[in-house]
């Protein structure tokens, strides 16, 4: 009978010992904490935005363009500022329903040592998911080794600076009533115990008591001490209630106090974001991230209790109300542009104007024409002493790239230099027109900045590896840090351009970051480009961002571009059409469209949804803009449009026409077998299926209108494909940060069989 007790003691001891008892309560009670956990095992494992590249975020951290022990410190301290965010937030809003805590001399601390079960398996799953990921990138077991040690250091050392500050400002019943724990110890009751049904109950208790009640719900009987030694839970019967209620309250401020000095500091950071050093990794910032915001919940618990749900609400639309006249989260301005004028009428009437304006389309006509004249003087000089044989008609290119975040803007760059190193300069002597979206279109930007330079005297090597390092550096840590400490909150800090002034938020470290990565090579205006191309020095670029109003095309471009918003409407067709593209800068002239930041234009053509802002611009209605690729992922209907419209000088003038396609992904996609398998996919399916479906969608469609154009243009074309090895265990992450073994890999895809075959018929078309 003993044994039989004994055994049924345990049990209820195993059963009610506090880390399970709070683990139980975490799922009951505060679920929104246990999503944020499994977002976490979710990046650190490769199960979630892997194909956006979040895991590496946490695997690979950059700072400073490095990756080592003083990253992984600084991953390691902000994983540590979340796990304790995390138990601060937990102690504040659920310590009144474990009385016993309060009778003991560190309530926190026991808190926390026994809250231990989801943090320490998201560390070793952490951990192991470390050595997984380095392993397999080929790191070195002695590197590997000291990564985890920076990381277990910045974890140990945050949680040392809250254990530091608890020890001295936390109470607990002995501080309170100045007794020592012994004499405690000696007043303990032995509680009575009666059996009720299928459990246990104190007598005594009274359900009209928050505190006895609570207890009662979630009963505790053992539970790690100081030392990690198993103790029994003390009785706390003998203590007024309005006495441990007052202990609560003054550890809850006490935490308080400490969650409101982290987000104030983690805020202050935002002003030195300007310097390098403050930049943290990407991953860092997301832990941070997410524990403000569990730190804000429970700070506004601490004061406004069974009011804070209505609190947060009120706060939430109170915020929205102030962003539509102030500031907004999702949208940003194009640095450059006058905002403080009238805006510019965005309306049919605008639409309509514009295309019966005949004058303006002979203009801009003639303008191309000359630009073309002098492209093909241009293409036909041979090397050989710089004599023009203009009756030898020579191939003009067009190139066409793809968006795809940094990896697209890497392989666009190594692509062209490759190809252009081994034609010794033809590719780009002989291309009027480079067109595409996001990534694709900063690497061509880059390679034709420094073509400029080189022409210019100020690049002797246009093929130094060193560029190619220079696009492929890290873009997504300033970006991510901004959204923590800056953009969620206000945005006080101004950015003045000139006579403008602008808000900093991501937008400004996007561009900031790609100019500093780019040498300051960008540090231009759109005007800039006007005489440059206009003299073909270089070769043009259409900048085309989509509308998201209307779904429309903005066409940013130096160059007089009203051609590429009409339709060339055939005398045996009758229809009335309506304008798919808008002229940046017939729209916006009285705006200073010429001013415009030539990185702002980059940035409005690879605007990712929440990760850089919608562009919002100065016209009426406001009209916003992001992502080309949205539309048109390649910038093949632009260079189709172009052919159309100079199609009599293209054919008489010219001996072929070579598009280079440089794509980010396979063409040909494979095939799965993606069928919904149960109840929940089946309400997900059509949704993810058309999503996923989307590019491969715009190749069947740019298929269709490359055969109409060898249909009706009359002289010779030939689509060139350069393709990134991208697909099944090999798919390189779609954000702005790469990993040494996905540069690597980047730059051997110009290598494969299909790539070298494109490259060698590219040759032979250019007569090299």
């Amino acid at each position: 009978m003993k044994i039989y007790f004994r055994k049924r003691q345990g049990l209820r001891r195993a059963f009610y010992f506090y880390p399970l008892q709070l683990l139980m309560m975490t799922f009951k009670e505060n679920l929104a904490f246990i999503f944020i956990w499994i977002i976490f095992f979710g990046f650190v494992t490769r199960t979630l935005a892997t194909k956006y590249g979040a895991p590496y975020l946490f695997l690979y951290p950059e700072y400073l363009n490095h990756v080592g022990i003083r990253s992984y410190f600084i991953l390691g301290f902000s994983c540590g500022g979340f796990m304790v965010a995390y138990n601060i937030s937990l102690y504040i809003i659920n310590s009144f329903r474990f009385p016993f805590l309060a009778t003991l001399n560190r309530p926190f601390f026991i808190f926390a040592i026994n809250n231990f079960i989801i943090p320490l398996a998201f560390l070793v799953t952490y951990i192991i998911s470390i050595i997984h990921f380095r392993t397999y990138d080929g790191a070195p077991p002695s590197l590997i080794l000291l990564h985890l040690t920076g990381f277990l250091t910045g974890v140990a050392s945050f949680i040392s600076i809250t254990i530091v500050y608890f020890y001295f400002f936390e109470k607990g019943a002995f501080r309170v009533i100045g007794i020592g724990p012994s004499r405690v110890s000696k007043v303990q009751h032995k509680k009575e115990k009666i059996q009720l049904g299928y459990g246990m109950e104190w007598r005594g208790v009274d359900k009209t008591d928050p505190i006895s009640y609570a207890d009662r719900m979630w009963h505790v009987e053992t539970y790690f001490g100081t030392g990690l030694k198993l103790r029994l839970a003390r009785g706390y019967e003998h203590y007024d209630n309005k006495m441990l209620e007052r202990i609560f309250r003054q550890n809850h401020q006490t935490g308080a106090v400490f969650e409101i000095v982290a987000i104030i500091t983690l805020l202050l950071l935002g002003l030195f974001r300007d310097n390098p050093i403050f930049m943290l990794p990407a991953g860092a910032s997301t832990f941070l991230l997410f524990a403000i915001f569990i730190m804000l919940l429970s700070a506004i618990h601490t004061w406004f209790r069974g009011w804070t749900t209505v609190f947060s609400l009120s706060l939430l639309l109170l915020i929205n109300y102030i962003s539509e006249y102030h500031f907004s989260f999702l949208s940003g301005k194009a640095f450059g542009i006058n905002y403080k004028c009238a805006p510019a009428p965005y309306s049919y009437n605008y639409f309509s104007k514009v295309m019966h304006d005949s004058a303006l389309l002979r203009s801009d006509k003639g303008n191309m024409i000359t630009i073309l004249e002098k492209w093909k003087k241009k293409a036909s000089t041979t090397p050989a002493g710089g004599i023009t044989d203009t009756t030898v008609k020579p191939p003009i290119v067009l190139i066409n790239t793809s968006g795809g975040g940094l990896r697209s803007a890497m392989w666009t760059f190594y692509s062209l230099k490759f190809i252009d190193s081994c034609i010794h300069g033809s590719l780009i002597k002989h291309t009027e027109l480079i067109t595409g979206s996001s990534g694709g279109i900063i690497g061509a930007a880059y390679f034709r900045e420094l073509y400029l330079e080189k022409e210019e005297g100020k690049v002797t090597n246009l093929y130094n590896d060193k560029y190619v390092k220079n696009i492929s550096d890290d873009m997504l840590n300033p970006i991510v840090f901004t959204i923590a400490t800056n953009d969620l909150a206000i945005r006080f800090q101004k950015y003045h351009d000139g006579k403008y002034t602008y808000v900093k938020d991501r937008g400004y470290a996007f561009e900031e970051k790609l100019d500093e990565n780019t040498g300051n090579v960008f540090n231009k205006r759109l005007r800039d480009y006007q005489i440059p191309e206009a003299t073909d020095s270089i070769p043009m670029m259409f900048i085309t961002p989509t509308i998201v109003n209307d779904g429309r095309k903005l066409l940013i471009s130096p160059q007089g571009c009203s051609f590429m918003t009409n339709f060339s409407v055939s005398p045996n067709l009758t229809f009335s059409p309506i304008p798919q593209e808008v002229e940046f800068t017939n729209l916006f002239h009285k705006q200073d469209a010429d001013n415009l930041l030539f990185t702002s234009a980059l940035r409005m053509n690879a605007s990712f949804p929440y990760i850089t802002p919608i562009v919002n611009l100065p016209s009426d209605p406001p009209i916003e803009v992001m992502d080309a690729g949205l539309l048109d992922n390649f910038g093949l209907e632009e260079s189709i449009k172009f052919i159309n419209t100079f199609q009599n000088w293209l054919e008489a003038n010219t001996s072929r026409i070579i598009i280079v396609q440089i794509r980010d992904q396979y063409k040909k996609a494979k095939i799965s077998n993606n069928a919904p398998k149960d109840i929940i996919q089946s309400f997900s399916f059509p949704v993810n299926q058309f999503y996923g479906t989307l590019f491969q969608i715009e190749n069947y469609k740019e298929d269709m209108l490359t055969d109409y154009l060898g249909n009706w243009y009359k002289g010779k074309v030939d689509v060139i494909c350069l393709q990134l090895n991208n697909e099944g265990n090999n798919d390189i992450s779609l954000n702005w940060h790469l990993t040494d073994q996905e540069k690597k890999q980047v730059r051997t895809s110009v290598t494969s069989p299909e790539n070298q075959a494109a490259i060698q018929k590219l040759k032979i078309l250019l007569g090299k």
